[in-house]
C-alpha cells in the first residue's frame, strides 16, 4: 500500500513539475551538449566538449556555443586541431557567462546528471582549462528522462527503437512521429568529432533540443504516446481508485454538497426540537 501511495504522490509531483515549468516557460531552457568519445580520454582526463546548446521553452529561441563558432570568431577556422583547447575555453566562457547572467532560470535536460555526462562534467572541464564556472543549483535542473519515468513508469519506451537506433529518445521519436533529421545517436556524435565534422554535431545537438521540446509539449498536453500500459501508469489498486475519485471535481462537488445539506438538516432538526420543547 505504501509503495502504491508513494507512486501516486510521485506522479502527482511530476505532473505539477510539468505545469510549473510551462507556467514559467520564459525562464525555462532545454539544454544538450556534444563531446568527444568517453573512452578516448578515459586514462588522460576529462573529455573535450564540442558544442553546448539551449532552447527557450516559451519562444523556441535557440542559442549555442561551439568550438566551430569560436574558431570562426577567432580567425583560425582552418587550424582548429592546433588551437582546440583555447577554442574550447572560449566556448565554455561564453556558456557559463550566460548562466551567470540568468541565475534564476531552470534547465530541462536528458540524463545530464553526473561527472560522466552532465553539468558537473561541464564545470570540471571548464576548471581544467583554467575557467571559473557558474554552478547551477540542483533544484534548477529537471531531468526529462527521469520525469518521463515518474509519469509513465519504467516501461515507457524501449532502449532500442523499432528501426534499431539505440536510446529511448529515438523510440519516442518513432512512436510520436517527431522529426529527427540530422539527430545522431550517442555513439555517432563522437565519430563525427573524430572526422572533424563539427557541423554535423551542431545539427544533431540542435535537432535533439527540438525533440526534447516536442516530447515535453506532448507530455503537457497529455498526448505523448509511450509503451507504458494503463497499469504501468496508474496501477490497478484500491489506493489509486480512491485517490482518483477524490481528485474528480464532480465527486468533490457532491461531497461538499452533502456536507452542506447534512449541516442544514442538523440545524433544522435543532430548531424543530427547540420549538417542540417550548
Amino acid at each position: 500500500m505504501d509503495s502504491v501511495a508513494a507512486r501516486i504522490r510521485a506522479r502527482a509531483t511530476g505532473r505539477k513539475t510539468v505545469e510549473d515549468l510551462y507556467q514559467d516557460s520564459s525562464r525555462v531552457y532545454f539544454i544538450h551538449y556534444a563531446c568527444e568519445s568517453f573512452e578516448k580520454n578515459a586514462a588522460t582526463g576529462s573529455v573535450k566538449v564540442v558544442l553546448i546548446a539551449i532552447r527557450n521553452l516559451h519562444n523556441g529561441q535557440t542559442k549555442s556555443w561551439s568550438i566551430l563558432k569560436s574558431a570562426e570568431l577567432d580567425g583560425c577556422f582552418t587550424a582548429i586541431p592546433s588551437n582546440i583547447n583555447r577554442l574550447e575555453k572560449i566556448m565554455l566562457d561564453g556558456f557559463f557567462g550566460f548562466l551567470n547572467e540568468h541565475p534564476d532560470c531552470r534547465f530541462v535536460h536528458w540524463n545530464m546528471r553526473d561527472d560522466h555526462f552532465g553539468f558537473s562534467a561541464l564545470e570540471h572541464r571548464h576548471r581544467a582549462l583554467d575557467g571559473v564556472p557558474f554552478v547551477v543549483r540542483d533544484g534548477q535542473k529537471v531531468d526529462l528522462s527521469r520525469l518521463l519515468w515518474t509519469l509513465y513508469g519504467d516501461n515507457y519506451a524501449s532502449h532500442t527503437s523499432k528501426s534499431g537506433r539505440p536510446g529511448r529518445i529515438f523510440s519516442l521519436v518513432e512512436m510520436n512521429n517527431i522529426g529527427d533529421k540530422g539527430a545522431l545517436s550517442g555513439d555517432d556524435e563522437p565519430k563525427a568529432f573524430e572526422s572533424g565534422d563539427h557541423l554535423k554535431m551542431q545539427q544533431s545537438t540542435l535537432r535533439k533540443l527540438e525533440i526534447f521540446s516536442c516530447i515535453f509539449e506532448l507530455v503537457h498536453r497529455k498526448k505523448l504516446k509511450t509503451e507504458a500500459s494503463w497499469l504501468d501508469v496508474n496501477g490497478l489498486h484500491p489506493a489509486y481508485i480512491l485517490d482518483s475519485i477524490k481528485r474528480h471535481w464532480i465527486v468533490s462537488l457532491f461531497a461538499v454538497t452533502g456536507t452542506v445539506i447534512g449541516a442544514l438538516l442538523t440545524w433544522w432538526k435543532a430548531i424543530n426540537a427547540f420549538f417542540q420543547i417550548e
